[in-house]
């Protein structure tokens, strides 16, 4: 089967994202070249254990998880989806897609906690 999920997520908790990825359209070629676009492609190479598929799988997650991660968004699934589709850098069709996300934080004032600190006088 060449359509996968992935869970991307952060190792503080906060977030996660699953992309559907179709490796009949995001190939390792193609996937090599969506991250040579990107500045600090060797980087990530090496952090993907020099797979350019999975560099690129990591990539899209984090600018999913932006999105996410903006509590004072309203996107959907479907509208992150979109703003993903117009980035610049990915080629239509590149075999992605955003299937779910969970973990937006709660910025409930009622929950924020409150210190005084001190003003360094100087």
């Amino acid at each position: 089967m060449t359509i996968k999920r992935y869970k991307i997520e952060r190792d503080w908790g906060e977030g996660q994202v699953q992309l559907e990825i179709d490796h009949s359209i995001l190939t390792p070629e193609l996937a090599a070249e969506i991250n040579e676009f990107w500045t600090g492609a060797d980087e990530r190479l090496d952090a993907a254990d020099d797979n350019p598929v999975l560099a690129v799988i990591k990539i899209a997650g984090a600018e999913f998880m932006g999105w996410v991660l903006d509590a004072n968004s309203s996107y959907s699934t479907e509208s992150m989806q979109r703003e993903f589709d117009q980035l610049e850098g990915w080629p239509s069709p590149h075999g992605i897609r955003l299937v779910g996300w969970d973990d937006r934080p709660d910025l409930d004032s009622s929950l924020m906690q409150v210190e005084e600190i001190e003003v360094p006088h100087g």
